[in-house]
């Protein structure tokens, strides 16, 4: 993201997940105005990964999306919420948005 005021928002919305957890109902609607800069910014790789990791909280009030595994076993769906939202958060990095891209696959072939 290029704004502060996106990035500032991740920034809040990363605290608010690591310190409560994932909260569907009150995390939604923070990653739709996240995505509403990305659409600003023109980012269709950030915009459509922001839309699929809402409607997933949306249907499974919870992030079932286990991408971290392989580097910890131990990963929540906390941690892979926030990775997702961190590499959205640093989306002008290459090697971040092979990954943001991967995990957006991904989600996208999920029920």
């Amino acid at each position: 993201m290029l704004t502060k005021e996106a990035n500032d928002l991740i920034d809040k919305l990363v605290a608010s997940i690591e310190k409560n957890g994932i909260q569907a109902d009150k995390n939604i609607p923070e990653i739709q105005k996240i995505r509403e800069f990305a659409l600003k910014e023109n980012d269709p790789l950030v915009t459509r990964g922001l839309r699929l990791a809402w409607q997933h909280l949306e249907g499974h009030e919870t992030f079932t999306l286990n991408y971290l595994i392989e580097d910890d076993e131990n990963a929540t769906a906390e941690d892979n919420l926030v990775h997702m939202l961190n590499l959205c958060r640093k989306s002008d990095n290459s090697y971040n948005r092979d990954e943001l891209r991967e995990m957006t696959n991904l989600l996208q072939e999920m029920p």
